[in-house]
């Protein structure tokens, strides 16, 4: 009879860990997401078919060079730099690439920010191409928290377009830093 009693409670005690292992697998990702936030590390995000944008096509044959650029505003005591400042790209390409941020600060801050995609072509400068370009995951997209005395990783993933005008070989990504407005 003891040993019944004995293999019942282990199975209750079986039956309550299996449960709570199966919740926490359903809460791994919102508490990851929370902590990620909490120590103001970026979360990858996924872009979804239902997410606006353009429909990434067949890659092409045409190849755009791409460079990126960081600055960071004046008084803004975080350095914003690229991993890669320059990569050759196949039309409709996915690309993943990111920024890295070193806040030289003893607090932590809150920035936002803000880039431009500036062409270049056969005449020269050709102006904004953000409409031949399809971020898919951007760090200008909201704020970022930058914890003092530490480097975090932007990343950044994103494909051109094929509408892209075929006069235009080059695109700047250029990211400017800059501290976000108290509210």
């Amino acid at each position: 009879m003891a040993h019944k009693k004995n293999n019942n409670r282990l199975l209750i005690i079986l039956t309550i860990i299996a449960f709570g292992m199966l919740g926490l697998a359903y809460a791994f990702v919102p508490l990851y997401n929370a902590f990620c936030k909490l120590i103001g590390t970026p979360v990858a995000q996924i872009a979804t078919p239902s997410s606006e944008g353009k429909t990434m096509g067949d890659i092409q044959e045409r190849v755009v060079t791409i460079r990126f650029i960081g600055n960071s505003a004046e008084d803004v005591p975080v350095k914003l730099e690229p991993v890669v400042t320059k990569m050759r790209v196949h039309i409709n390409q996915p690309v993943l690439t990111a920024y890295k941020a070193k806040n030289f600060s003893s607090e932590g801050i809150q920035g936002v920010a803000v880039h431009s995609l500036i062409a270049f072509g056969n005449e020269g400068e050709e102006g904004d191409v953000a409409p031949y370009v399809d971020l898919q995951q951007c760090f200008c997209f909201e704020e970022q928290y930058y914890p003092a005395n530490e480097d975090i990783q932007l990343p950044l993933s994103f494909f051109v377009t094929e509408d892209l005008p075929k006069t235009v070989h080059t695109i700047n990504f250029s990211y400017t830093l800059f501290e976000a407005e108290e509210e």
